[in-house]
């Protein structure tokens, strides 16, 4: 039987104050875990009180599903007239009680689509003695996120991943951040104090190589401009996404999505989730497999791949009003779909 090990408490309280300094807040409002899904689910059992369910914003991901029926709460998805576009209206409506928890990622895990500092901030204040989860795991692309609420606010909790920046999707280790009254209360619920000395090795390892994260952040919105642009050559429509992936709209997902995968480059199909029909999602590869990714579509039918139609609902990457936190997500990206260049703001309307 294979023992795991675990760091001192000397080592858990330099790691945490290393985060802490890059977080800019104070160390003793963050807890790291190992394992998402467990922390989540401690998380929604411990803010549930009487509420049922809980809300969210977007599209939902089956490990959400999973989670809430552990937690035995029943998940409600607030979906708009476009998946690329949050609506802040939507979810205001869905709220029901100012008990309410409310789950956004931002961006949203399966679409991308992304709120703005403001929306969180109006949310907040509807469920004032309810929970809002906010989901950063793709942070580092999208560069605006809720911490600065957390001096306003002691209801608000925020999840990021250690790993997601270097392209590592299926580790699940991160870390989670409220205000000082919440995490010390959550501390007494959630074994965060056992840091196996693997994820300290890998905490470590992303604190001292951002110069690594952001060429490789760089390298992927690079690589997106340039995929999405040449399938939009060959008739492949597509969109570009404020986090590591591309979205795909085919004729025939199935069959496309068969021949993309022979030549080793796989997507996953969309056509699960609502409003998402004839969806394909592409994470961004080196350029190396982005070019195997090209050659496989080159090769295939186009009957396979191309539509009779166009997808005209909006996508945006960041609200008009507000800039990212991060001067690296500043880009100026061109719209695979229309051809138009602009600033910050991606939208097909």
């Amino acid at each position: 039987m294979e023992v795991i090990r675990t760091v001192s408490r000397d080592s858990v309280d330099e790691l945490l104050e290393r985060l802490g300094a890059k977080l800019g807040i104070d160390s003793s409002t963050v807890i790291p875990f190992t394992d998402y899904t467990d922390m989540l689910t401690t998380l929604l059992s411990f803010v549930a009180g009487d509420q049922d369910k809980f809300l969210v914003a977007g599209h939902a991901t089956p490990e959400l599903a999973i989670i809430a029926d552990r937690a035995e709460l029943k998940i409600v998805e607030i979906l708009g007239a476009s998946p690329f576009v949050r609506h802040l209206e939507d979810i205001l409506e869905a709220i029901d009680s100012e008990k309410a928890i409310v789950y956004m990622a931002n961006p949203n895990l399966v679409t991308g689509s992304t709120h703005s500092l403001a929306h969180l901030d109006q949310i907040a204040r509807v469920i004032s003695k309810g929970t809002l989860i906010l989901d950063e795991k793709f942070f580092d692309y999208y560069g605006i996120t809720g911490l600065p609420l957390l001096e306003q606010y002691e209801h608000i909790v925020v999840i990021r991943s250690l790993t997601a920046g270097f392209g590592i999707g299926s580790d699940q280790s991160g870390y989670l951040v409220g205000s000082h009254r919440f995490v010390n209360r959550f501390r007494e619920e959630f074994a965060w104090s056992r840091i196996t000395t693997t994820m300290h090795s890998l905490v470590t390892t992303t604190l001292v190589n951002e110069d690594v994260a952001n060429k490789r952040l760089t390298q992927v919105y690079d690589e997106a401009l340039r995929i999405a642009s040449e399938l939009t050559q060959i008739g492949v429509q597509n969109r570009i996404t404020s986090t590591d992936f591309l979205l795909l709209r085919v004729a025939d997902p199935k069959a496309v999505g068969n021949q993309l995968a022979a030549f080793g480059a796989p997507v996953e199909n969309l056509e699960g989730y609502p409003d998402l029909e004839n969806y394909l999602r592409y994470r961004i590869q080196s350029p190396l497999s982005n070019d195997n990714f090209m050659a496989a579509f080159r090769k295939m039918p186009p009957e396979h791949y191309k539509m009779d139609n166009i997808d005209k609902r909006a996508i945006m990457f960041h609200r008009p009003e507000e800039k990212p936190l991060h001067s690296r997500n500043s880009l100026t990206v061109k719209s695979a779909n229309t051809g138009n260049t602009k600033k910050e703001v991606l939208a097909a309307k």
